[in-house]
């Protein structure tokens, strides 16, 4: 039944009841009573519409909550992904070090071509881990980062091992115009082989590292989703890579 038949029907209920005598039963404190039943039903009335007014407002204001609850759980992951890659050029659990320029460098110039095409190219050796690394003519004068890799358990969600990274850093590399790096995790034997069993993982990437080489010691590693950042040079690295220039050999 509609509202418009229900006030028509009671209405007809009133008209049928008796007329009172007003003299006798409509006195000063029947009006009085009456009087303040009306004041109790309209502050009633209104205080329902205030409540489910308040109650919407309260609805909606729950419900903006839970929308950017919702954003924050899915973007900022995003988000951080984005900034750690865009500040070590590399993924994973890392640890900045000071910047260090290998000792072996400048006497291993101009050795093994990175680029077929390159007439005079650079070589980075390492004799500590036993590993050589070929470079354009371009990046001489090249730098060594030194960072640090953390492998989070699978079980237990805790770090769990941990070893070197090493960026090979571009000469024109600066805080204002950073470029792609060349980054080269070291794992010990034991540590690839548990990071292939699934044992532990590093960073969010949804695939492993990919392996460049190995010696009797060390297993050297390109992180998975490296250039994620996409910096000036990212696909010169592409292609320097693509030309196998980690040689290795056993650490005496």
């Amino acid at each position: 039944m509609k509202n418009d038949e229900k006030f028509d029907d009671v209405e007809r209920k009133i008209r049928s009841l008796p007329e009172p005598d007003y003299d006798k039963q409509f006195t000063k404190d029947t009006q009085d009573k009456i009087h303040e039943n009306l004041l109790q039903f309209a502050s009633s009335y209104n205080n329902k519409k205030r409540g489910a007014a308040i109650m919407k407002k309260m609805l909606v204001g729950v419900a903006s909550v839970a929308a950017f609850m919702l954003f924050a759980v899915l973007a900022i992951p995003f988000i951080e992904d984005k900034l750690s890659n865009s500040n070590s050029n590399t993924p994973g659990q890392q640890t900045k070090e000071p910047v260090t320029i290998d000792k072996n460098k400048e006497e291993n110039d101009n050795k093994n071509p990175a680029d077929p095409k390159s007439t005079d190219p650079s070589l980075y050796e390492n004799t500590e881990y036993g590993f050589s690394f070929a470079l354009p003519k371009s990046w001489e004068g090249y730098q060594i980062v030194t960072d640090t890799w953390e492998g989070i358990s699978t079980e237990q969600n805790k770090i769990i091992e941990s070893g070197k990274i090493l960026l090979i850093r571009h000469p024109g590399w600066t805080e204002a115009n950073p470029r792609q790096d060349i980054p080269i995790m070291i794992f010990t034997l034991d540590q690839w082989s548990s990071l292939e069993k699934g044992e532990f993982h590093i960073g969010a990437a949804p695939i492993g590292p990919t392996k460049l080489g190995e010696n009797d010691k060390y297993v050297f590693v390109l992180p998975a989703r490296y250039n994620f950042a996409f910096l000036e040079g990212y696909e010169e690295v592409e292609t320097i890579l693509q030309n196998h220039p980690l040689q290795t050999k056993n650490v005496e």
